[in-house]
């Protein structure tokens, strides 16, 4: 067993689901809609997020928002036989009608080719307009796509920025990347305090990857006092969320004993969860130890 140098930092959260290495976009439901009076007859209105029959009556009436929940709904089917090209559809429909969401939705299946033909230049220019239009996660996806070159030039600097902006319109992945590159100093001064308290913001709002950087800085004691207890909390937090890294780091707690007693049976599972869940650090230190994978 290696000492406290085997814990590793997380990479960047920016392709989360909407977690490291998969797509960056992410897919918000649209909030519930409040409780009202009953419509007028043959208005358009927003409809009930689930209800087919009206969303789909909606959207034939023109409400853009209820092209991107029947849009969902046929995405995820969920109360519909599942159509990614019928999707798509929908939110190009509530795109050309000025909806930001149906914009970043539609980027999203560009991006990743599901229901139509992948054009990471297009999904960067999608969502650049639901950026425009106010949808937070529109501008943290860009922000990726600026980050990793993909559809647009690389620039750092202004994927920082963007993720600047995803996190104060309140997107927790935003947050999370932005404190990923405030901690490595990338596109933006290097700020181990700030990064932490970025971390902090992004794990409260339900970012699990966040939750795993912020068990590291806290393990470390980097821009914050090191709390041992602490990190074990949160690497647990991350790993129960479904952050392979998280599980790993987490085992190597376990195994030397820090934050908690020596359990090596429970560290070998947690390797191995992490290893099998694609992170090649927990597969390394299963190695090292002598187990299998």
């Amino acid at each position: 067993m290696r000492g406290s140098d085997a814990i590793v930092a997380a990479a960047s959260i920016s392709a989360t689901t909407l977690g490291c290495g998969a797509s960056s976009a992410m897919r918000p439901d649209p909030p519930p809609v409040p409780a009202q009076a009953a419509p007028a007859a043959g208005k358009p209105h927003p409809c009930q997020p689930g209800d087919l029959a009206d969303c789909t009556t909606q959207c034939g009436q023109q409400h853009a928002g209820s092209c991107v929940s029947l849009g969902l709904m046929y995405e995820s089917g969920r109360g519909v036989a599942r159509d990614e090209a019928r999707a798509s559809a929908l939110y190009q429909q509530a795109c050309d009608a000025g909806d930001a969401h149906g914009c970043g939705n539609l980027g999203f299946m560009t991006e990743t080719g599901r229901g139509v033909d992948r054009d990471e230049a297009r999904a960067a220019s999608l969502y650049r307009q639901a950026c425009d239009g106010g949808d937070a996660h529109g501008c943290g996806n860009l922000g990726f796509m600026a980050e990793t070159g993909r559809g647009v030039d690389r620039d750092e600097a202004r994927a920082a920025s963007l993720y600047k902006q995803a996190c104060d319109g309140g997107d927790a992945h935003g947050c999370g990347n932005l404190g990923f590159m405030v901690e490595t100093g990338t596109g933006v001064t290097r700020d181990e305090a700030r990064a932490v308290a970025l971390y902090r913001q992004a794990c409260d709002g339900g970012e699990v990857h966040a939750c795993g950087n912020l068990g590291f800085m806290v393990a470390m004691g980097r821009g914050v006092d090191r709390d041992e207890v602490r990190a074990v909390a949160l690497y647990k937090q991350a790993c129960d969320g479904g952050d392979a890294h998280g599980c790993s780091n987490l085992g190597v707690m376990v195994e030397g004993g820090r934050g908690g007693p020596v359990d090596h049976a429970a560290a070998v599972r947690l390797l191995r969860q992490g290893c099998r869940a694609g992170d090649t650090f927990g597969c390394k230190e299963l190695e090292h130890m002598g187990e299998a994978p």
